[in-house]
């Protein structure tokens, strides 16, 4: 759009009429100095934050230091790790984007699914929802900071609306999927299809 002409007198550059030539040439339909004053600077920089340390996670090799954390939980009930789970990723996801947690987290999971012989499906579904769950702080989500630049909303007051919805979303998710959600996903058991990945991807969890 820069190179677009806002005046369209260029069309007559080579008319007859010399009268109807443009005498000077026409500024672009947008100009740098549009871009300085109009651009959100501040939520640019803040998604593109988000997505920075959702890259540095990857190549710092957090995956694996978060599921050598994660260890201890396979001594604890299934609905106990369940919660834990769902605690740890409306946590993470509220500093980093949803899908930047997802995909660091869910083969963490599934590994320590496979290693407790829990169905995958069991902690991985509630994990991705959770982590769509982000209401507390702008760099959560894309729509949490459009909002925040857009309407002027102090973060602290972000914070403060958004744990009451967290808080519901957490005991939705630990009070139904392991009831209904077994019930309607058939993941009441150890399915065999992920028997056969334990025996190489066990090996930190012993």
């Amino acid at each position: 759009m820069f190179f677009i002409p806002k005046d369209p007198s260029f069309i007559y550059s080579y008319s007859q009429n010399p009268a109807k030539r443009p005498k000077r040439s026409s500024e672009g339909l947008i100009t740098w100095k549009v871009i300085e004053t109009k651009m959100p600077w501040s939520l640019m920089f803040l998604l593109g934050g988000g997505f920075a340390i959702s890259r540095g996670s990857v190549a710092s090799s957090m995956a694996r230091r978060v599921g050598e954390a994660l260890v201890p939980l396979r001594h604890l009930p299934p609905i106990v790790i369940l919660a834990v789970v769902c605690l740890f990723e409306g946590f993470a996801t509220e500093f980093t984007s949803n899908v930047g947690v997802a995909n660091i987290t869910l083969p963490v999971i599934a590994q320590m699914c496979v290693a407790m012989e829990i169905h995958p499906m069991y902690l991985m579904i509630p994990a991705t929802l959770m982590c769509s769950f982000s209401f507390r702080l702008p760099v959560g989500t894309p729509p949490n900071a459009i909002v925040t630049i857009a309407g002027h909303i102090p973060t602290n007051w972000l914070i403060a609306a958004g744990c009451a919805p967290s808080i519901y979303s957490w005991l939705v998710e630990i009070i139904f999927f392991p009831t209904w959600g077994v019930f309607v996903y058939g993941i009441k058991d150890f399915p065999d299809w992920a028997k056969h990945p334990m025996e190489n991807n066990t090996d930190v969890f012993r």
